[in-house]
């Protein structure tokens, strides 16, 4: 979703679940209530809840100042634009555990996958902004949970245009920053990772190829002790006439990191993932 344009924008502080100083403040203690959430709910009952919706329709004042061409493309310009549009502001408590929201969440059905392609990355999804979505949660919970980096690579290469550029990869960046505030490196067997997709949304569309896709993931960590947070990730996506790809272009603004179902998490436009039968 986007946030409210205006003429001169305050800078605002930029909350990253993989910073140094988040990292090192969670791993260091007040980790009792994810640990009960954890045993008490457990990671087999976070539920995909059902029911269709259509794309969020383009910015107005971002479709005026780019039209479409004949062919409903409104080309890079606007792409830049709405990948660059900032979202909801977000807080250091946003990212933590909260009581759901009493608001009914807005839903996005997700198709499901008819195959398995490159770095086992289930694929297949139809040619859709949802279809879009489905494949960058499975590209990103493919990459993500391993934490490392050599892997990672490994799937954003075969999941990606050649012209996109992994060393700005946000899920590269996040996987290096938490080796360097945790002090560890690839392959540690002591790091346990699950990131499971929570909600989604479309931020944008130009045509029926190009899609900016958002997914919320419910990420626990466990490194002597364990932590959980809401993390939000959005990719330019593009389909190539077989499947939806990371397209190359400018890294989106950050999308807001909040806990799935809390009332800032509606709040940022996160709709609860269905999936569908």
């Amino acid at each position: 979703m986007f946030a409210k344009r205006s003429k001169s924008p305050a800078p605002a502080a930029v909350i990253e679940p993989w910073s140094r100083q988040r990292l090192q403040a969670l791993l260091a203690g007040a980790v009792a209530l994810a640990v009960l959430l954890v045993l008490g709910l457990g990671y087999a009952t976070v539920r995909i809840v059902a029911s269709a919706t259509e794309p969020d329709s383009p910015d107005a004042e971002l479709a005026e100042e780019f039209p479409a061409g004949p062919d409903g493309v409104r080309g890079e310009g606007y792409r830049d634009a709405v990948a660059a549009a900032p979202m909801l502001e977000i807080t250091e408590a946003d990212l933590r555990p909260a009581a759901p929201s009493l608001e009914p969440a807005k839903t996005l059905t997700m198709p499901g996958a008819t195959g398995t392609g490159t770095a086992d990355v289930p694929t297949g999804y139809p040619h859709t902004p949802e279809g879009a979505v489905a494949q960058l949660t499975s590209i990103v919970t493919a990459a993500l949970p391993p934490m490392d980096t050599d892997a990672a690579r490994f799937v954003f290469e075969a999941w990606s245009d050649p012209a996109a550029d992994y060393l700005s990869w946000p899920i590269a960046q996040s996987i290096q920053a938490f080796h360097a505030s945790a002090g560890t490196t690839n392959g540690d067997p002591s790091i346990e990772t699950s990131a499971i997709p929570v909600a989604g949304q479309v931020k944008g569309t130009d045509g029926d190829d190009w899609v900016l896709a958002c997914v919320l993931l419910d990420v626990q960590i466990s490194l002597a002790q364990e932590t959980r947070f809401g993390f939000g990730h959005c990719e330019r996506m593009q389909w190539d006439g077989t499947r939806w790809e990371i397209a190359a272009g400018t890294t989106p603004a950050v999308a807001p990191s909040t806990w799935p179902d809390s009332q800032r998490s509606l709040d940022a436009g996160w709709r609860t993932l269905e999936q569908k039968d």
